[in-house]
C-alpha cells in the first residue's frame, strides 16, 4: 500500500484483477477503503459543503500529471458519501478505484504529510477495517508489517 501511495501514474502499478493473488484481494480492498474513508475524514473533520468538495476535486485534478484525469463527478460523489452517508450513489468499480487511488495519493503523499503520519494513517486504516468488519482476516502482521 505504501508503494501504491508513492508511485507516479506512469509506473507499472499492480491491479487487483491482474497482479494481486485472489486470497489477498479482500484485504487490499478493505485497506484501501479504510484509508479512503480516514483520509477524507482527516481532510474534512467537521464535514464539508458541496462547494468545498467540488473545489477539492478541482485542485486534485489540477495537480495530476499531464495526460492523467479522474472522473470529477464520481470523485465528488465518493467523497460526499464519506462526508454525508445519505448522499451515496452507485459508481462503477473501475471509476471508483481510479478516483480512490488519486485521492489517496493526493491526501496521503508522504512528501506532504511525512512518513510518520503516513505510518499512523496505515495503522488506523487497518484498525478501522477490522473494527468495521471490512475484512475479518485482515491482520496487522500480514498487511502492515510486510511493508506492502
Amino acid at each position: 500500500m505504501r508503494t501504491l501511495l508513492t508511485l507516479d501514474d506512469a509506473a507499472d502499478v499492480p491491479t487487483v484483477q491482474e497482479d494481486i493473488p485472489p486470497e489477498d484481494q479482500l484485504w487490499v480492498a478493505a485497506l484501501t477503503t479504510s484509508l479512503f474513508v480516514l483520509a477524507v475524514q482527516r481532510q474534512y473533520p467537521e464535514g464539508a459543503s458541496r462547494g468545498e468538495i467540488i473545489r477539492f476535486v478541482a485542485e486534485l485534478r489540477a495537480a495530476l500529471p499531464a495526460g492523467t484525469s479522474v472522473d470529477a463527478r464520481a470523485t465528488e460523489e465518493m467523497i460526499t458519501s464519506v462526508v454525508d452517508a445519505k448522499r451515496r450513489e452507485e459508481i462503477p468499480y473501475e471509476v471508483a478505484a481510479e478516483s480512490v487511488m488519486e485521492v489517496l495519493q493526493y491526501l496521503l503523499d508522504p512528501a506532504k504529510i511525512g512518513t510518520d503520519e503516513l505510518e499512523a494513517a496505515l495503522a488506523r486504516a487497518i484498525a478501522f477495517a477490522e473494527e468495521h468488519g471490512l475484512d475479518a482476516h485482515l491482520k496487522v502482521k500480514e498487511s502492515y508489517g510486510s511493508q506492502s
